[in-house]
């Protein structure tokens, strides 16, 4: 009669098995915190950004080819990647992108990662970029 007890318990434990690997899995995101400061690059050309990044983790050398557009410099650090795209010839800024490893569920979350206060100023305009569950899984920043 034990026995037939004990087989009853089975689906239970299971059930509190699965339940404990899924809350194991489960982790609350982390609150963002400023990973690049945007504002503070705008006005800058590549080289004096470069000053202040670092090494990019692009490891190929700047176009040579003159008739190159653009190009792009990227960053990772602290789980969030900064895209920069330049014109080779002019050393100017034309675009930061901002893509965190994983999505925000909020926009004011993501605009913290770059320091930015506003959607708009008279220096840059951003453009939200989504995942396909609608949550932020970017900025663009074009520079005016």
């Amino acid at each position: 009669m034990m026995n037939i007890e004990l087989n009853n318990l089975k689906p239970i434990k299971y059930f509190l098995y699965i339940l404990l690997v899924f809350c194991a899995s489960c982790t609350e995101p982390k609150p963002p915190q400023v990973t690049f400061d945007i504002p503070a690059l705008i006005g800058k050309n590549i080289d004096e950004v470069r000053k202040v990044l670092g090494k990019s983790d692009d490891t190929s050398p700047d176009p040579s080819d003159s008739s190159v557009k653009g190009y792009t410099n990227w960053y990772h650090k602290n789980g969030q990647e900064l895209l920069i795209d330049f014109d080779p010839r002019t050393r100017k800024i034309t675009r930061f992108y901002i893509h965190p490893d994983v999505p925000y569920d909020n926009l004011e979350d993501v605009m913290k990662v770059g320091n930015l206060d506003s959607i708009e100023t008279m220096n840059y305009r951003t453009e939200p970029r989504y995942s396909f569950l609608r949550s932020y899984s970017g900025i663009e920043v074009i520079i005016r």
